[in-house]
């Protein structure tokens, strides 16, 4: 097997170009042959590979079946191109721990457990002075109103 080597999707992605025409970078990604790469990253790959080229400057970018691509699709067509073999390597899986760990006894050290006093659970007492304002009356125009609802008007 001589030649370059492609992706399965990527020469499905080729051969659909060869039959639709142009293609935005979304539709590529609701194409259902695109595999699990990124559509942007795909294209960006078959632009970098020659494979499909930027049709013109619209917005969003189109891209289009190059020559190159053209002859990637018959080159695997005709047994010239390879294709990556979709076979998964079986991984053996790692070996089971043993369940023993209700067996182990308890820690040993209890001593910084009861002295230890969880000074960041107690309630939270704010800034020192921070509420002191609030002893304080507010001032409407020429009235000092306190907040046990009493007023007292200045001159």
């Amino acid at each position: 097997m001589m030649g370059p080597t492609y992706q399965p999707s990527t020469i499905a992605i080729l051969k659909h170009l060869q039959v639709h025409g142009p293609l935005t970078v979304d539709e590529f990604g609701k194409l259902k042959h695109t595999g699990t790469t990124a559509p942007g990253v795909r294209v960006a790959s078959m632009v970098k590979r020659g494979t499909v080229a930027r049709v013109d400057m619209s917005r969003p970018a189109r891209y289009a079946i190059t020559k190159r691509g053209v002859e990637a699709v018959n080159a695997v067509a005709n047994g010239q191109g390879n294709l990556v073999p979709r076979t998964l390597v079986p991984v053996a899986p790692p070996p089971a721990a043993p369940q023993t760990a209700h067996l182990q006894p308890a820690p040993a050290c209890r001593a910084s457990v009861e002295s230890y006093k969880a000074p960041e659970l107690r309630p939270f007492d704010g800034r020192p002075g921070a509420m002191d304002a609030f002893a304080l009356p507010s001032r409407m125009g020429p009235v000092l109103v306190f907040r046990d609802g009493r007023s007292e008007r200045v001159a």
